[in-house]
């Protein structure tokens, strides 16, 4: 089936949706990790629940956006000559938006799961030597060669 211009108008407007959406998921990305890097716990819950209003409004836009190309009989990914989101003008243009808003999306929360999981081993590690457990760090003597590890001592009574 052939796409008529209110179609192609229906998904450029869905397309700009999306793209404001992911905007919004990547701007509270950054604040994510700026309140990750400050260790500011308020402004990291205000920031998640930002990106998951943001997430969702992009999933609302992009489940709407399928659900015309489906009813348009168009695919998703044409292969060859066949139409699609990139055959035409504006459409292919701000498909493109998409696909990058996405790619940067998902390096920078993969990105802020790194510092998160970074912050996780420092906090392990310190509840672990608190509580009287080994280190897992190898000690050396003065000489430089490796040696065992003494009993464990206790820095705190928590």
């Amino acid at each position: 089936m052939q796409a008529t211009p209110l179609s192609d108008r229906d998904l450029a407007q869905l397309l700009d949706e999306q793209i404001d959406a992911m905007q919004a998921v990547l701007v509270s990305l950054e604040v994510e990790r700026e309140a990750l890097s400050a260790r500011d716990p308020e402004r990291l819950l205000e920031a998640v629940s930002h990106k998951a209003a943001s997430v969702a409004a992009a999933d609302e836009a992009d489940r709407r956006r399928r659900a015309l190309l489906e009813r348009l009989g168009i695919s998703e990914r044409p292969a060859g000559g066949g139409r699609g989101p990139g055959a035409d003008g504006g459409i292919g243009q701000r498909w493109q938006q998409v696909l990058a808003l996405t790619r940067q999306c998902r390096a920078l929360n993969d990105a802020n799961g790194q510092l998160i999981r970074g912050q996780q081993r420092r906090i392990d590690g310190t509840l672990r030597i608190l509580r009287g457990g080994l280190s897992t760090a190898t000690e050396y003597d003065p000489r430089g060669s490796e040696r065992a590890s003494g009993s464990p001592r206790l820095l705190s009574s928590c």
